[in-house]
């Protein structure tokens, strides 16, 4: 597969996989899928120790989905949700250590697929988000990490589409915090330390195995009931806008 909107490369026996899909790293079925690839590719190459997940840029680790490529019926929801289980189904099954790197701020999927990687490292000026949730469609597949992590209350304001900083994410234990100005040094130096085989995984990963099959009912559900009309999916498209604007890495504003 031609990888145009992930790069993949091998730092020192760290897998990088990069998405790399413009200023806000928003992610469609492409992306998805060249994301499947890219971590498969990492996984099975006997060069690679570890696996990092992480982007371009310093605005957005990743946007989350780009509700707008959604096509308005059944078949286009059942596809996307197909692919997102299939992604979550890859990360936490993976034979080796996997943690994302938040080079800007994780909105919806972003979110769950940092939540849902062994460690997630980021600097002191991102979010985490999950705007769908302000509109009823919340973050199944990584729920049982969130409730591990945060309070009640932060964990309800964060379903519910409010965002969370990076540093009150570090406080719960939910993120690693780690110096800006060399977010992958630090980031390598922390990664290559880590000696998590995959009985290790399976066993962490156990929670998240046995809910996939009922998170993924639950995902197909709310969206239903948000993308099969105009009126419900221009909600949805409005609810991650407005994230995207509040929600960018104040770095990158300043720079």
């Amino acid at each position: 597969m031609r990888l145009s909107k992930v790069r993949v490369w091998n730092e020192d026996g760290v897998g990088v996989v990069a998405i790399d899909n413009g200023p806000e790293n928003p992610l469609d079925l492409d992306v998805l899928t060249q994301l499947m690839a890219a971590l498969t590719l990492a996984n099975q190459d006997p060069a690679v120790h570890w696996v990092t997940l992480t982007a371009t840029g310093a605005a957005f680790f990743t946007s989350g989905i780009d509700w707008g490529s959604v096509g308005v019926d059944y078949d286009s929801v059942r596809e996307l949700v197909r692919a997102i289980k299939a992604l979550v189904s890859l990360v936490i099954t993976l034979d080796k250590p996997i943690v994302s790197v938040l080079n800007g701020s994780a909105l919806g999927l972003g979110l769950e697929l940092s939540v849902l990687s062994d460690l997630a490292i980021a600097p002191p000026d991102v979010y985490l988000c999950y705007p769908e949730g302000a509109v009823g469609v919340p973050p199944v597949f990584s729920m049982p990490r969130l409730q591990a992590a945060l309070p009640r209350m932060a964990m309800i304001r964060l379903v519910s589409g409010e965002a969370l900083s990076s540093r009150d994410a570090g406080d719960y234990g939910l993120i690693h915090l780690v110096p800006r100005d060399n977010l992958f040094g630090e980031a390598k130096s922390i990664i290559m330390r880590i000696r998590v085989n995959s009985l290790a995984r399976r066993i962490m990963n156990e929670p998240v195995r046995a809910i996939i099959d009922a998170a993924e009912a639950a995902l197909l559900d709310a969206l239903m009931s948000r993308c099969l009309t105009h009126s419900s999916r221009d909600e949805l498209i409005k609810a991650t806008r407005e994230a995207r604007l509040k929600c960018r890495s104040s770095y990158s504003i300043q720079h």
